[in-house]
């Protein structure tokens, strides 16, 4: 027991070190600052809080561990953004847009927890990952959302649009990473919209797969990047990302920013990005377990009003 309890501290102190300091700068130990997110490291400061046999004097540091990673982990994953001001919303010339997104976790046949959640959500926009053998129900989800034009694109990437989108190109990545880009139409002059679907490589960094994303968006201030990017918001991967892009979730969500896995905010790696010519009036998120082990997100976007 006493080995047990040696071995936990030690697994809290390296846990703390890659959440403060080291993170995924090196591909190699990577692997233990995505395993090892803040909420894992308090449940496990909270078992050495409780370990059995030992004085009230022994548990204080647990103890203590366990309010500063609480206090740290709500304090960054935790938002509580108000929506924009009506007030802007008025000054805009373009009506909002509604992006879904989700990554459907490769169904066997058609998905009707999808279906279900874009007749319940009714965005402008939905586009999805890991959406299984789709392609052999296109027609079927024309008749069951007959608003939408479905569109398989490669690497299992899908959108449903009932706004006019211009041609499209795809990509495979390094390391198994791919994307699709396509134009969309219908707010404002055409802008560029990025689905991307990062590969979580155990040994390689993904900073490659993530640079290649975001150099589609050619620095257009109107892009949008959207996908599972299998890499949390702290990492240092999306650092450079932020002085040019706002995640829609940190800018106007309410609730842990974390999506996954099934229903337990441990990681934020299904991203939605807008350039600055947008504001984020509003973001959901969705846990739809029988469906997917990842949340979907629901974003409201609009452009930010021309100054003269």
């Amino acid at each position: 027991m006493r080995l047990l309890h040696v071995l936990g501290w030690l697994t809290l102190l390296v846990g703390l070190i890659m959440q403060l300091w080291l993170k995924d700068h090196h591909a190699r130990w990577a692997v233990l600052f995505y395993a090892m997110p803040k909420p894992c490291l308090l449940g496990l400061s909270i078992v050495l809080c409780l370990w059995p046999k030992l004085s009230r004097r022994q548990r204080v540091p647990a103890f203590v561990a366990s309010v500063g990673l609480t206090v740290w982990w709500f304090s960054v994953s935790l938002c509580i953004s108000e929506s924009a001001s009506v007030a802007n919303e008025k000054q805009a010339s373009d009506e909002p847009l509604t992006i879904l997104y989700w990554n459907l976790c490769r169904p066997n046949g058609l998905d009707q927890e999808m279906v279900d959640l874009v007749k319940e959500t009714q965005p402008d926009l939905a586009v999805f990952v890991e959406a299984g053998n789709a392609g052999s129900f296109l027609t079927k989800y024309s008749e069951l959302l007959p608003e939408y034009r479905p569109e398989l694109m490669p690497r299992g990437i899908m959108r449903l649009s009932r706004m006019q989108t211009g041609s499209a190109r795809s990509a495979v990545l390094p390391r198994m990473a791919a994307y699709s880009q396509f134009d969309l139409a219908g707010r404002g002059p055409d802008f560029p919209v990025i689905v991307a679907d990062i590969y979580p490589h155990v040994f390689h960094s993904r900073k490659p797969q993530i640079d290649s994303v975001f150099a589609q968006t050619s620095k257009r201030t109107d892009a949008i990047v959207i996908g599972d990017f299998n890499t949390p918001l702290e990492s240092v991967h999306l650092a450079l990302f932020r002085a040019h892009f706002t995640e829609a979730f940190e800018a106007a969500g309410f609730g842990f920013k974390e999506t996954w896995p099934c229903g337990l905010p441990l990681l934020s790696i299904d991203h939605i990005w807008i350039g600055p010519d947008w504001q984020v009036l509003k973001a959901d998120k969705f846990w739809r377990l029988t469906g997917s082990d990842h949340a979907a997100l629901l974003v409201t976007l609009q452009r930010k009003p021309k100054t003269p």
